[in-house]
């Protein structure tokens, strides 16, 4: 018997409030850096740092959106996006209830930008309701194990 359709409501990542003194870290290091570049005449990369640098804070400081997530017959929904189990090649369920922060769930997929789609869990998700999602992925999609890059764990450490 299906459980399927799987339904729930979650924010799209974990938002933490910045404090003055984080933002000031950030500038004070990315302005150095940038100054660096300057003085070593690679005016281009120094911009590049600036203008990166602007986006992240822009992107750090805007609270996230409530999203409705769904695995259904035939795929995965997030809000208005779908994807089809034939365009998801492979899933793991990344079980963090030990350390108090959100399951969650990673499809690798066919995008070559933007190879791994990651659907956050609710909190008081259990071991059953794993265990239920686990087994009906699996009647679509095989089991791989997948982690997200360093470089995304090394961002969401810093607090973006």
């Amino acid at each position: 018997m299906s459980k399927l359709p799987i339904i729930w409501e979650e924010y799209h990542y974990v938002h933490f409030e910045k404090s003055a003194d984080w933002k000031w870290s950030v500038g004070i290091i990315s302005v150095t850096i940038s100054l660096v570049a300057f003085m070593v005449a690679s005016i281009t990369f120094g911009f590049l740092i600036l203008i990166a640098t602007a986006v992240m804070l822009i992107h750090a400081l805007t609270p996230p959106k409530m999203l409705r997530f769904e695995i259904n017959q035939s795929g995965v929904r997030v809000d208005q996006e779908r994807w089809a189990f034939n365009d998801l090649h492979s899933f793991y369920i990344e079980d963090n209830r030990e350390f108090h922060i959100h399951s969650r769930i990673l499809f690798r997929t066919e995008n070559t930008f933007s190879p791994l789609l990651v659907l956050p869990l609710p909190l008081n998700t259990d071991q059953d309701d794993l265990h239920d999602i686990r087994e009906e992925l699996l009647k679509h999609t095989p089991e791989e194990k997948l982690t997200e890059s360093p470089i995304q764990r090394m961002l969401e450490y810093f607090g973006f």
